[in-house]
């Protein structure tokens, strides 16, 4: 059995590392970190054989050239590390999004993929009347990141907070910065370490897989605008591209068994417009 993206180690991850990225960028512009980028892209995907797999075993499901196209998407990950610096400096121009509603950014609970580059987002919440972000990431992510962005505190406009910690505290406070306008974004495509038991199984391209239940029911028990939403690059852009959920039920179950169906079938839509932006390293479907 494949290990889950928790069990695998973060190659490239790390506060160094980010800084080392980010300052080489800084002194040598995107080109060069570009070039660093792709061979150590195919560096990984000739030394990772695990990830490799699972991402062959994903394009053999879609009925793409495996080899050729895990090779790509492992090329296009380390692109999209690199347009994460970019916007890190703030060096990244808000009219490159094309965005498919820009009404929403108000108060709003996102639920996010892998699929794309969301992060960069920053980049344009940071022009919409300074937006404040609560970002929810996985503990040893959040670690990481919280490190690498005490660097930047003067750019960047954000707080992250660990998923596996949310408690009563924690949902006061986000529901409070909700109704003040601040924006939320979490993940509901991968299962949290510590919460590997609280899933759900949905239909996937054909597939069972697993997704995690918590975001879902957090996100519903805010009672707050609630949005699906993906950033993939097309061309020099980048299109967002978002979905509305709206409950239709008094009964929260209800609401909850039609979100885990909505999202499950944005998350596969989007994987087939985007197929190689779908940055899973894992077998998604075990």
């Amino acid at each position: 059995m494949s290990k889950k993206w928790f069990q695998l180690s973060e190659q490239g991850a790390g506060e160094k590392r980010l800084l080392l990225s980010y300052w080489c960028y800084k002194l040598f512009g995107s080109t060069v970190l570009r070039i660093i980028a792709f061979f150590v892209a195919l560096s990984v995907f000739i030394t990772a054989k695990e990830r490799r797999n699972a991402s062959m075993k994903f394009y053999r499901l879609i009925k793409k050239p495996p080899f050729q196209s895990s090779l790509r998407q492992f090329i296009n990950y380390g692109n999209a590390l690199v347009d994460k610096f970019i916007s890190y400096a703030g060096d990244l121009d808000p009219e490159k999004f094309i965005l498919d509603n820009r009404e929403i950014y108000n108060g709003t609970f996102f639920i996010t993929t892998h699929i794309g580059n969301i992060e960069i987002m920053r980049s344009l919440i940071d022009k919409l009347k300074g937006r404040r972000v609560n970002i929810f990431l996985q503990a040893n992510a959040c670690k990481v990141f919280n490190d690498f962005l005490k660097h930047f505190e003067t750019k960047v406009n954000a707080d992250v907070f660990p998923v596996e910690e949310i408690n009563l505290e924690t949902s006061v406070l986000i529901s409070e910065r909700l109704k003040g306008g601040e924006l939320v974004f979490m993940a509901g495509d991968r299962v949290s370490a510590q919460n590997s038991n609280k899933v759900y199984e949905a239909d996937f391209l054909g597939e069972k897989i697993k997704l995690p239940l918590g975001t879902l029911k957090f996100a519903l028990m805010l009672d707050c605008p609630i949005y699906f939403i993906v950033c993939a690059k097309e061309g020099k852009n980048y299109a967002v591209h978002t979905q509305e959920f709206l409950p239709k039920s008094k009964k929260r179950n209800e609401n909850l068994e039609r979100l885990k169906n909505e999202y499950s079938r944005f998350l596969e839509k989007y994987t087939l417009k985007y197929p190689y932006q779908f940055y899973h390293f894992y077998d998604i479907t075990e």
